[in-house]
Formats: C-alpha cells, sequence, structure tokens
C-alpha cells in the first residue's frame, strides 16, 4: 500500500462573499462563552476553519458537551510533543472534530492514530491540508461515534509544534498546547455527521502499530498496521 495515497485531502473550501458575511456576523452575535446557533448552509468545519483562518483563536474538541473551563490533561502518546500535561488545539475545523466524536468514554480501550499537516510549497505558499485518520480495529467495527462539542479558545497561550523535514521538504502541523486552563470564548455542537471523513477513518491493529513505531518512528503512517 503506498502510505501517500493514505492522506485524504480536504474538500473545496472555496470562501463566497456570502459565506463570510455569514461566519463573521454568527460569530459576532454569539454572546461570549455561549454555545452557537448554527443554522448555515455550510459545513461546520469551514466556519471552524475560518474563524481560525481570521482570528487569534484555537480549537478544543471533546464529548464532553458542557466544559466551562478547560484545563490541561496529561497526554498519553508516544511522541514526546503529544505526550505533555497540556490542552491540545488545532487551527483545522475538521482535526479537531475527530477528538469530539469518537466515543473514549464508553469505549476507554481505543487508541487513535491521526495526522493533520501542510507542505511548504515556496516561501510563501503551502499546500492545502492532508489528513489521516485511524482508531483500533476492534472499535471501528462497533462504529463509536458520539456528539461533542468544539471549544473555541483564545490562542494567546498556545504555541505551535515545530515544522519538520520529510524528504527535503518543511511539513506544518496546525496543532498546538498550552501549559494554562482557558475559557472558552464560544462553543459548537457537533454530531459525526458533521465529519466529512467519517466513512474514511482506517482500522489500525494496536500491536503491530507499536512494533511498526518502534521499528521505525520516521515510517508514517505505517500502512501494515491498517486492516482490511
Amino acid at each position: 500500500m503506498d502510505a501517500s495515497s493514505l492522506l485524504l485531502p480536504r474538500p473545496c473550501f472555496d470562501k463566497s462573499p456570502e459565506m463570510v458575511v455569514a461566519f463573521d456576523n454568527l460569530f459576532q452575535s454569539t454572546p461570549i462563552g455561549s454555545n452557537i446557533n448554527y443554522s448555515l448552509p455550510f459545513p461546520k468545519w469551514q466556519f471552524l476553519s475560518y474563524l481560525c483562518e481570521t482570528r487569534n483563536l484555537v480549537l478544543h474538541g471533546s464529548q464532553n458537551l458542557e466544559i466551562d473551563q478547560v484545563e490541561p490533561k496529561q497526554a498519553n502518546d508516544k511522541r514526546a510533543y503529544s505526550n505533555q500535561f497540556a490542552i491540545y488545539a488545532t487551527t483545522d475545523g475538521i482535526w479537531v472534530m475527530y477528538f469530539a466524536i469518537l466515543d473514549r468514554k464508553k469505549y476507554p480501550e481505543m487508541t487513535l492514530f491521526n495526522s493533520c499537516l501542510q507542505a511548504r510549497i515556496s516561501p510563501d505558499q503551502i499546500s492545502e491540508p492532508l489528513y489521516f485518520f485511524s482508531i483500533s480495529q476492534s472499535v471501528l467495527i462497533q462504529k463509536p461515534w458520539c456528539a461533542g462539542t468544539i471549544y473555541i479558545l483564545p490562542r494567546q497561550s498556545f504555541t505551535q509544534e515545530s515544522t519538520q523535514q520529510a524528504q527535503g521538504t518543511e511539513i506544518i502541523f496546525p496543532h498546538w498546547i498550552s501549559p494554562q486552563s482557558a475559557q472558552p470564548i464560544a462553543k459548537l455542537f457537533v454530531e459525526p455527521d458533521d465529519f466529512p471523513f467519517l466513512d474514511q477513518i482506517h482500522g489500525h491493529n494496536d500491536e503491530k502499530l507499536i512494533q511498526l513505531y518502534s521499528a521505525d518512528p520516521n515510517g508514517f503512517p505505517w500502512p501494515n498496521a491498517l486492516e482490511s
């Protein structure tokens, strides 16, 4: 299996003047800390991505629907950056939904394996986002989807993951962390159908993934760990 073929390109996101006005009006009319009453004809991920492109914000996804203060927690990940005591957030409106619509309370044994990345094309240009999503195959077959909430947070205390080099190309991750608690500026309820890649989440063998990662930490996305 060709590893590059597993990366999913972001769906088309053409910002019309009508869309921009609708997004701005909705966000500006939402009281601080409130749930956004979303009834626009545009996908929610576009609204979220637009907010982060035009404002100093980040996004945090959770199955907990009513968080008044987002607190840092100890993560559990093989990568050092993703294994810190912090709030984890992103500026990508699709990636954040993956973390909101997986029922990790009901399926605590589920492991997540995912990425969102962009490549630098030129000094002034980066590619559209590319995605990869996988969960434990034993859980995937049970369709562990649930409703969740996207918490829209101020970006000031967050720092972005450092860029990496892959085959001479600079890779950028819309991945941010903060060691401080953060009060949501607004909240957006999401459901599994809001996630555009729901049918393209892979299933992986946990043991194989650990073995392959240990043997080759740079072998992302380790296709041999995926189950058909």
